[in-house]
């Protein structure tokens, strides 16, 4: 049988080590115990819980009232902000991955009471993904699933099942998957296995703590929309003057939903919906949102924001034409 770990004597090495900040092998002398066998108990003490490091970007007074200025500013419970470097030029990868290192350390704590958390596409949900960091099971009760159907088969970024593996493993949780398409053709019925899962994820729509998403800019310079609409309908959306989308979910600015029409069948979560949602987070930066991002916030689409200072400063901006 293996022996149960000693946990004070875990604890005092822990705090030798990281609180006292003694070498490994003066702690060696101190409880005579060998150098190696302190370098395998501190790993135990951390694998236990008993050590927590964590690693904070620095967020100035600055980016804090920058912030607190964008919350007042659109109605938000909390807006979260990835500083960047102003004084050079910056362009959407830059902003992307500001915001994906800031929203992967915001993201567990914001969670953590959840329970089933819905997960939406987009660069920067998918950068984000790619950043979390792994965590030691105390979160198994998440349960991550795809807001929208499948589309594509060559952009990451509109993957959501590679979404949803991404935050399951990294969670060491449940993650569901889905092989229906976000848009299809309505004269084409669904099989009978379909349907069930269908209804399955329905159901536990109904019942998110959170959601999770990302939010386009204007159809007419997206990159991302869903290659299975016609070429006639990708024009129909093109050119209806819609300022973003969530969830492949296009909207004008008085918060109205463009229809594909009676053509198409959709599987997505109706964005609508995400007001009733305790944590509806949202990830997204770039000039081109900010119409979106303000559109999305007054209407209730979102709750939470994060986004990189840039572009809350753009917000700010727009924000006080608005008032004026």
């Amino acid at each position: 049988m293996q022996r149960k770990p000693d946990l004070y004597l875990l604890y005092k090495i822990a705090r030798y080590y990281y609180v006292d900040g003694i070498s490994q092998n003066e702690i060696a002398e101190k409880v005579n115990i060998s150098r190696s066998q302190i370098s395998r108990l501190l790993q135990k003490a951390e694998d236990m819980g008993i050590v927590k490091v964590s690693v904070s970007i620095p967020i100035d007074m600055d980016v804090y009232e920058l912030a607190g200025a964008v919350e007042n500013a659109l109605g938000l419970k909390k807006v979260i902000i990835a500083p960047v470097n102003e004084s050079n030029i910056v362009d959407d990868n830059t902003i992307i991955q500001a915001i994906a290192n800031v929203a992967a350390e915001f993201i567990p704590d914001e969670i953590k009471d959840c329970r089933t958390i819905g997960i939406g596409w987009g660069k920067t949900v998918y950068e984000t993904s790619l950043q979390l960091s792994y965590h030691n099971g105390r979160d198994r009760n998440h349960r991550f699933i795809p807001l929208i159907g499948i589309s594509g088969n060559d952009n990451p970024n509109l993957q959501i099942n590679l979404i949803i593996d991404r935050f399951s493993e990294r969670f060491r949780s449940k993650g569901l998957f889905i092989n229906i398409p976000a848009v299809r053709e309505s004269k084409i019925p669904l099989s009978q296995i379909e349907n069930a899962r269908l209804e399955n994820l329905k159901s536990l729509w109904n019942h998110i703590d959170a959601a999770i998403v990302g939010l386009g800019p204007p159809p007419e310079i997206s990159e991302n929309i869903i290659s299975e609409l016609s070429q006639e309908y990708k024009e129909r959306v093109i050119n209806s003057k819609t300022c973003g989308d969530i969830l492949s979910q296009f909207y004008y600015e008085d918060g109205r939903i463009f229809e594909y029409g009676e053509s198409y069948t959709c599987v997505r979560f109706d964005i609508s919906r995400l007001k009733k949602v305790k944590k509806a987070i949202c990830l997204a930066g770039g000039v081109d949102k900010v119409k979106g991002i303000i559109t999305a916030a007054k209407c209730g689409f979102i709750n939470t924001l994060v986004t990189d200072s840039v572009t809350a400063r753009y917000i700010c901006e727009r924000c006080e034409g608005y008032n004026k």
